[in-house]
């Protein structure tokens, strides 16, 4: 827990005191830089403060819901995604792979983000320039709205969880740093990318209302911090095309938004205004009341007798407040197991729930769920605590699990209290693994590498089994049929062997088919 706060507030020191380095460089040519100036922005700006950064604090309620509105719903949009650019983030991170550049840009990920985005907000307010404040924050407020219906109800997953040999270089350049992403990023919110989304949007507002040019320096920088924030997603495994693509137009429609509503949003939320209405009130009492009193009744009056257009909005208010129930039943949902209060892994099978947390210290916890029983069983590290959590893979004889140096495989017995692993394996380059049936009613444990397919039975042994042609795209397992996908010159196939049988077949998908033969 101590390393990864260390981690976030060292992103934090540096991006707050790199803001404030680059002031005298984009800066507008007249303006002067003074320490007085730090205290009256906060005078003269809390509104606007208070505006951009709420949405913070509810950022992290709808990280929840949508963890928990995932888990409960299963939205995925990700196959479609893939279905549409492919493998083109792959090809990009292969092309340019290099221990440098990886370690420079997971840093600039987050450190640079955090730095545009103070420095988008904080720039205008410092220099009191009033016309830019009102519509920036506006338009880094409006991003995130928009955002939200996609996080929660078109969810997409980064490219390193859904391509096999794709890395999230970026999520796991070190544990201090994969266990402060785990905590705080659900790992489905690609689409739209706000990395791109956020500061797209900011230099638009600039473009469209700096009439002067005094922002032209800070928006020439904008446009390069975008350019390498582009190519920094998708070559650390994190997003796709299609969310950059996505990113912008939530940047173009958050800026229309800012210009529909700053006129009457900072008519209403202007902080010189609460002053003079502190003034009215302190000097007139009576008449300040009576004045409010009218303007509310000016505001109701409209509603006092329904138009067609007064139901339509009340129509659309039920209608929401439907799917807001919806939303609620659907994500609040659940199936406890006991022991688990930090998830980031589960899976379940054959009245099994097995589930992987990391806890509060940094620790590595796994408990196995008896649904029959309703007890929970913890898995003893015979071969070592885990550095980072692994992923974990359930059938009904066992679960296995693993990371991209290790697997565990461990066997449901009546032993209560606690499991032992039966075998545990290290060898770098796992890519994935499933568990298939033997011919007796075993597991067999497939170890996906980027070469080969390794075999092993419920007690450790190597098993002589076929395994299909690399590359590998996508495998799994039902039974003792394993599958594998890859991609040939004719197009996608599938190649199926039976583990029992050694049965060996391809399909071939024809993609322009119009019917199944």
């Amino acid at each position: 827990m101590a390393g990864g706060s260390g981690i976030y507030i060292s992103w934090l020191m540096g991006a707050i005191l790199l803001s404030i380095a680059l002031m005298p460089l984009m800066k507008p040519p007249w303006a002067k830089i003074r320490i007085s100036g730090f205290v009256d922005m906060f005078r003269r700006y809390w509104v606007h403060m208070i505006a951009v950064f709420s949405v913070y604090l509810w950022k992290d309620i709808l990280d929840q819901l949508d963890r928990t509105l995932m888990a409960n719903t299963q939205l995925d949009m990700t196959p479609y995604v893939y279905a549409i650019e492919g493998d083109i983030v792959l090809w990009v991170q292969q092309a340019f792979k290099n221990d440098l550049l990886s370690i420079g840009l997971t840093h600039f990920y987050v450190m640079g983000f955090m730095t545009a985005t103070f420095a988008s907000f904080i720039y205008p307010i410092y220099f009191d320039d009033r016309h830019m404040a009102d519509r920036v924050s506006l338009s880094l407020f409006w991003v995130y709205v928009l955002a939200i219906p996609f996080y929660l109800f078109f969810n997409v997953r980064v490219t390193g969880d859904h391509i096999p040999a794709m890395e999230t270089i970026a999520y796991d350049l070190t544990p201090v740093i994969h266990n402060w992403f785990t905590r705080i990023d659900p790992f489905t919110n690609g689409m739209p990318s706000l990395h791109i989304g956020l500061p797209f949007a900011v230099w638009l507002t600039y473009l469209r209302w700096d009439e002067d040019g005094r922002w032209t320096k800070f928006r020439a920088a904008l446009v390069l911090y975008i350019w390498v924030t582009g190519f920094a997603i998708l070559y650390l495994g994190i997003h796709w095309v299609l969310d950059i693509i996505g990113g912008i137009l939530v940047g173009i429609l958050a800026v229309m938004l800012t210009d529909w509503t700053h006129g009457p949003f900072w008519r209403v939320a202007d902080e010189r205004l609460f002053t003079r209405r502190l003034a009215r009130l302190l000097d007139d009492p009576k008449a300040w009341i009576s004045n409010s009193f009218g303007v509310i009744s000016r505001m109701t009056a409209p509603v006092r007798v329904p138009s067609s257009q007064q139901t339509s909005a009340v129509i659309v208010a039920v209608l929401l407040g439907t799917g807001t129930v919806l939303l609620w039943d659907a994500t609040h949902q659940d199936f406890p197991v006991e022991g688990v209060e930090w998830p980031t892994a589960a899976a379940g099978a054959g009245g099994w729930l097995v589930g992987v947390q990391e806890l509060p210290d940094g620790s590595i916890s796994i408990v196995a769920w008896n649904a029959s029983t309703e007890t929970a069983v913890t898995v003893d590290a015979t071969f070592g605590e885990w550095d980072v959590s692994p992923e974990v893979e359930v059938s009904e004889r066992g679960f296995v699990l693993y990371d991209s140096t290790r697997i565990d495989y461990v066997e449901f017995t009546d032993q209560a209290g606690v499991f032992r692993p039966m075998f545990s394996s290290f060898r770098q380059g796992i890519i994935d693994v499933v568990l298939a049936e033997d011919g007796f009613g075993g597991d067999i444990v497939a170890v996906v590498y980027d070469d080969e397919i390794s075999y092993r039975n419920r007690l450790g042994s190597s098993v002589d089994l076929a395994a299909p042609p690399a590359p590998y795209s996508v495998v799994a397992a039902s039974g003792s049929l394993f599958a594998s996908a890859v991609s040939t010159d004719t197009g996608p196939a599938v190649d199926i062997i039976s583990l029992t049988t050694q049965l060996n077949l391809r399909m071939e998908i024809d993609v322009r088919a119009d019917s199944i033969s």
